[in-house]
C-alpha cells in the first residue's frame, strides 16, 4: 500500500513539475482570441510549480483593457490558482474607470468543480465572489470604498441588497 502511494504522489510531482505550462498559455491566448481577448506579455517564465508572466496588457476589441505588473498561475491540476498583482487600468478605459487592485486571485479546486471563486482588493474596497463554471454565471459582492461608492461605474453595474453591494452578469 506504501508503494502504491508512493507511485501515486511521485506520478502527481511529475505530472506538475514537467507539464508544459508556456504552451498550455499560449493555447489560452489562441482560445481567447476568438473571443477578441488579446493578451500580451513582456516576460514568460515556467519555475517548476508555476508559471510567471511579468508586464501583462490585456486588450479587448482592440482597446487596452487593463494592466498586469505580474501573473503567477498554479496549474496543479486537482488545485489551480491565477494570481494578478498590480493591475491597473489599461490606457484605453483608464478615464472611465481609474480603479487599481493590488491583487486579484482566482480558484478552481476539484472539491467544487463547477465553481471557480474571485478575490480582490485595491482602492476600490474588496471583492469577492465566484464563477459558476457551468452557466457562466458571475455573482460579486463588493465592499467598496467611499471614493468607489460615488464614481459612476459603481453606480452602473452595483446594486444594493441584503447582503451587500452585488454584481451579477453571464459570460457568455
Amino acid at each position: 500500500m506504501k508503494k502504491f502511494l508512493l507511485l501515486l504522489t511521485s506520478i502527481y510531482l511529475a505530472l506538475v513539475l514537467l507539464m508544459p505550462k508556456v504552451e498550455l498559455y499560449y493555447t489560452l491566448k489562441k482560445i481567447l482570441e476568438r473571443e477578441r481577448i488579446v493578451l500580451a506579455q513582456s516576460d514568460l517564465k515556467d519555475r517548476w510549480f508555476d508559471l510567471k508572466i511579468e508586464g501583462v496588457k490585456l486588450y479587448y476589441d482592440g482597446i487596452e483593457s487593463a494592466r498586469a505588473e505580474a501573473v503567477d498561475l498554479w496549474p496543479w491540476l486537482f488545485y489551480n490558482q491565477l494570481r494578478a498583482t498590480g493591475v491597473r487600468a489599461g490606457k484605453d478605459v483608464r478615464k472611465m474607470f481609474d480603479f487599481n487592485a493590488d491583487r486579484i486571485t482566482v480558484r478552481h479546486s476539484v472539491l467544487h468543480p463547477m465553481a471557480a471563486t474571485i478575490d480582490a482588493s485595491g482602492n476600490f474596497g474588496k471583492i469577492s465572489g465566484s464563477v459558476d463554471v457551468k452557466s457562466g454565471k458571475v455573482k460579486l459582492r463588493c465592499e467598496p470604498t467611499k471614493r468607489f461608492l460615488q464614481s459612476q461605474a459603481f453606480r452602473e453595474f452595483f446594486r444594493k441588497t441584503g447582503e451587500g453591494y452585488i454584481y451579477e452578469s453571464t459570460i457568455r
